[in-house]
């Protein structure tokens, strides 16, 4: 079986997380906004998922697996809720003039844009091929590179120095360097999949997209502008159709793996 160490490998993201996201979520887990707790809590469920999952199916639970496999259907929409919660959040609070997403939140934008594209994509590709174990845990598992750039790029303040928003601006080179890392892991792990490494490639592709994206159009006062005028929208309409949308892609997945059917005319 490929991948026989992954749920240990993504149970290690936790701690790391927990480092991460303590400044801003953690620290202040009563007083954070309600889309903060949305996302956490639903990309908190993915990666358990994926973790139980891999250990499961390495553990000979072949029962388990198969009956906790469609919770996919009913997570993913919400996890695609959640990331649209965070996206009008952040544009919130950059319009509201908070220090860090006042600097950064134009720029974050656009990997969160390739990062959902990503997943979407993987977990319908990983549903599609689920009766191919490597493509399907491939797929599934390279999900998991999408939240790496989140976690490495807050915890690149530590050795940058970061203590305050007089240091905000230092973390350009960590966000660049974290994308540079997380594209490296991805090759990485395509390359020892051989020719199985597919959605790894993909992953790692995807990742320096996000890099060039977020230097151009990023940067640039246009999108700033384009950026600050989806604060007053309401977020209500668009987390509505991001779940949808998450309804959709897991559906026509799981539709496109369903077995051949056996009947119809019999060839003369």
């Amino acid at each position: 079986m490929p991948y026989r160490h992954a749920h240990w490998y993504i149970l290690s993201l936790f701690p790391l997380a927990a480092v991460a996201f303590w400044p801003t979520y953690l620290g202040q887990f009563g007083t954070a906004p309600w889309e903060l707790h949305a996302h956490g809590l639903t990309a908190t469920a993915w990666l358990l998922l994926l973790a139980l999952q891999s250990w499961t199916i390495h553990h000979g639970q072949r029962a388990t697996h198969r009956t906790v496999g469609p919770a996919v259907l009913a997570l993913f929409p919400l996890f695609m809720a959640g990331g649209a919660g965070i996206f009008f959040g952040m544009a919130d609070r950059y319009a509201a003039g908070a220090p860090f997403q006042a600097m950064w939140a134009p720029e974050l934008a656009w990997f969160d844009f390739v990062g959902v594209a990503m997943v979407a994509y993987f977990v319908f590709m990983g549903l599609k091929h689920r009766r191919s174990v490597r493509l399907h845990s491939g797929y599934l598992l390279a999900t998991a590179i999408a939240l790496l750039p989140p976690i490495i790029g807050r915890l690149s303040g530590i050795p940058l120095g970061i203590r305050g928003p007089e240091d905000f601006d230092r973390l350009h080179v960590g966000f660049q360097a974290t994308n540079v890392l997380v594209a490296a892991i991805a090759f990485l792990i395509a390359f020892r999949q051989r020719k199985d490494g597919r959605p790894f490639v993909l992953a790692g592709a995807a990742t320096i997209l996000s890099s060039i994206l977020f230097e151009v159009p990023g940067h640039t006062p246009g999108w700033e502008r384009i950026y600050a005028s989806l604060a007053p929208l309401p977020s209500e309409p668009f987390i509505l159709l991001a779940g949808i949308a998450g309804v959709g892609i897991a559906a026509a997945g799981w539709f496109a793996g369903k077995r051949p059917s056996l009947g119809g005319a019999l060839p003369a």
